[in-house]
């Protein structure tokens, strides 16, 4: 493993570790995905209409969070497995290689700035 790739290799495992503990905030995770944890919605009718939707798109807003950290999980993950297999910094449409200064604004970067 080239020492930039060693780097970029402990960036992605603390914005991992990072984005994990943001997700065990909101969510749990199940199967391999996180769940956004559903607040407990007034079905008893004790609550107007307008404060129950209130809860929903609470909840609506804090799934769609939820859904960007978990995409952003995945692509470091999917990285990290890249770094491991010696497969790193190879833009996946074009096979050619992603230059390092999108790699440094963007280490989970799947593609090069022309893709």
């Amino acid at each position: 493993m080239n020492p930039s790739a060693e780097q970029f290799k402990e960036q992605l495992l603390k914005e991992k570790e990072q984005l994990e503990r943001d997700l065990s905030e909101s969510a749990t995770k199940s199967d391999g995905h996180w769940e956004t944890k559903r607040t407990q919605f007034d079905e008893a009718g004790r609550f107007e209409e307008e404060e129950r939707a209130d809860e929903v798109e609470e909840y609506e807003n804090e799934a769609a969070v939820d859904r960007q950290l978990e995409t952003r999980l995945e692509d470091i993950t999917a990285a990290l497995h890249k770094i491991d297999a010696g497969t790193y910094g190879i833009c996946e449409r074009c096979k050619k290689e992603i230059g390092e200064a999108r790699l440094t604004a963007n280490p989970a970067a799947r593609t090069h700035i022309n893709c």
